[in-house]
């Protein structure tokens, strides 16, 4: 388990140091030469493919391995040395580097966190666009869009720095509403991240039986909670499902008994 934790940890800060190198500009940053990024590029391609070498031994099915993971194999290539290759392999990199990592992966696919990551996105967005229009040319802290982000991000983790504060106020009415909803914002994003880190670590030392029959239980629960709006193959499927179970429970028992 300590040794799963640790693994999610150091994937979770490869994403963000990675993505950090991707995005950056090394016009405005002197450290990030084209041979450094080089050399990060090649030290991420072995881990990589490290990475695929033990997934590909540990799978009992390795061609149907190799054809589902074709794209684990194209992040993999190593033509960076073309310049106009190379954002779009590191970006392809980044990609898979979330996919190396389950955790991160489910969180990915969880539709409540897509809804959250949605609401935020569109609620910064919103407010970064505004305070720009309302702000440059009047607030000196203000000069392009990028200052416009980085202070609702500020503002909506309720953080408040300080270096950029609205003076108009428009931009002021702007700060109030991020304030109120980066509150609630913060509190469903942590809490959804948090049950996602439980869940993952508590079924992580199931059985694979055990981790099957959890899957099949919470897509029953889902599809009970959406009844009214399913489809007739959905309510096939759930009615599957279902009986799945039931058979599943008195298999145990006959076992048990």
């Amino acid at each position: 388990m300590f040794w799963r934790v640790l693994y999610e940890i150091f994937i979770i800060l490869l994403v963000i140091t990675y993505a950090i190198l991707v995005f950056a500009d090394p016009a405005r940053h002197p450290q990030l030469t084209n041979e450094l990024l080089r050399q990060v590029d090649l030290a991420l391609i072995a881990f990589l493919m490290l990475e695929y070498a033990v997934r590909l031994w540990r799978a009992k099915r390795k061609r149907e391995f190799v054809v589902s993971n074709w794209f684990d194999l194209v992040a993999m290539i190593p033509i960076d040395h073309y310049f106009y290759l190379a954002r779009f392999m590191r970006i392809i990199r980044l990609i898979r580097i979330v996919k190396a990592s389950p955790l991160l992966w489910a969180m990915m696919r969880s539709k409540p966190m897509r809804r959250i990551f949605s609401i935020a996105s569109l609620i910064m967005l919103w407010s970064s666009t505004g305070i720009y229009l309302l702000e440059s040319g009047v607030n000196e802290n203000i000069k392009h869009l990028g200052d416009a982000f980085w202070w609702s991000i500020v503002t909506t983790t309720t953080v408040g720095y300080g270096d950029i504060s609205p003076v108009t106020t428009g931009g002021r009415v702007i700060a109030t509403i991020l304030m109120i909803t980066g509150i609630g914002l913060l509190g469903a994003l942590t809490a959804n991240f948090a049950n996602h880190w439980t869940e993952f670590f508590e079924t992580s030392g199931q059985k694979h039986e055990d981790r099957m029959t959890n899957e099949l239980r919470e897509s029953a629960v889902r599809h009970v909670q959406q009844i009214d709006q399913l489809s007739p193959e959905e309510y096939q499927t759930l009615l599957k499902t279902l009986e799945l179970l039931y058979n599943q429970k008195n298999e145990r028992k006959r076992a048990d008994g």
